[in-house]
Order: structure tokens, then C-alpha cells, then sequence
């Protein structure tokens, strides 16, 4: 399996690491936006996060092919649905943003674990942000552990951003696992 565009891994990890910090960053000035009654310019930076998170989601899609083909295609596709559908289905259905963003998180976490070239913790942190995440989604939940599950989601996203900035990958097992010498 050849890297996405003949782009080492390590750069590829590390670009998605920016790409990931920039979507968190203007997806909470997005909220604070909204919360300060200032709706346009808060939509405004939730597209500008969207826009950042569907980079995110492809680079990892590409990064996580060695590990399940099949699963790190359905994971991106789950993201990429989850981050356009518009808001008026969410609300239609009933349900929050958030219950795509906890299982993508979830199921990156598990990609990350039976990964070779990133270590275990940040898979274990990526799915508890995961969990977290997907515990807002259940109100009288969500108000009992608050801000304790937004601290746990953030802490993972966090983590798995920092080592994508820091260490990117383990580009020679990357390799070992993508079958490239």
C-alpha cells in the first residue's frame, strides 16, 4: 500500500495534527460564537472546523488503510456524514452532532490500538474521548458528569493531536504494516 500521493506518513500524521488543531480551535470559538448570540459568525467558524476536520478525516482514512481497509473507509465515511449533514436533520431526528463524533472518535481509537505505529495510550484515550463524547447524547447523562465528559473528550482529541504534531507516526512500522519496504 502505497502512502496517499507519495507523501511520507510522518508528514502526512503531522499535517493532519494541524489540520486537527485548527478544526478543535475554531470549532469551540464556534460555540462561544453561538453561545454570545453570535450565531453568523459562529456558523462561520463551525464551517471554517468542518472544512479543517474533513482534512483531518481523509488524511486518517489514508493512515489507517494498512490497518482495515474496510473499517478505516467506513470510519471516514461515518465522519464525512456526520460533519455535513446539515442542522436541521440533527434536530429532525432528534439527535446530536456529537453521537458521529464519539463513534468516529470510538472507532479511531480502536484503529489506533490494532495500529503497529502508534502507541497504545493514545488509542486508549481517542476511545474514551470517544465515550465521552457519546455520553451527551443521553441529557440526564450528560448533566450528571458534566464537564467531566467534555474534559474526557478533550483530553483525548487533545492527546491524539499533540502526538500527531509532535511524533506524527512510527513511519518504519507504518511501513511493516502497509507491507512498503
Amino acid at each position: 500500500m502505497k502512502p496517499f500521493h507519495g507523501i511520507s506518513p510522518r508528514l502526512e500524521a503531522r499535517v493532519a495534527g494541524v489540520l486537527y488543531l485548527f478544526s478543535m480551535f475554531l470549532g469551540v470559538v464556534g460555540g462561544i460564537l453561538i453561545n454570545n448570540k453570535m450565531q453568523v459568525q459562529g456558523d462561520r467558524a463551525n464551517l471554517a472546523a468542518a472544512i479543517f476536520y474533513t482534512g483531518v478525516t481523509v488524511l486518517l482514512w489514508d493512515l489507517f488503510r494498512p490497518v482495515s481497509a474496510w473499517l478505516s473507509t467506513s470510519v471516514a465515511i461515518f465522519s464525512l456524514v456526520g460533519n455535513w449533514l446539515p442542522q436541521s436533520w440533527y434536530k429532525m431526528a432528534h439527535i446530536s452532532i456529537t453521537l458521529y463524533f464519539g463513534s468516529y472518535c470510538l472507532l479511531i481509537g480502536y484503529l489506533i490500538l490494532r495500529s503497529k505505529f502508534f502507541p497504545k495510550f493514545v488509542g486508549v484515550l481517542m476511545s474514551f474521548a470517544g465515550a465521552c463524547w457519546l455520553t451527551t447524547n443521553w441529557p440526564w447523562l450528560a448533566s450528571i458528569i458534566s464537564p467531566y465528559n467534555e474534559i474526557g473528550g478533550l483530553l483525548g482529541e487533545g492527546t491524539m493531536t499533540g502526538y500527531l504534531l509532535v511524533k506524527g507516526l512510527n513511519e518504519r512500522k507504518w511501513k511493516e504494516q502497509a507491507g512498503v519496504v
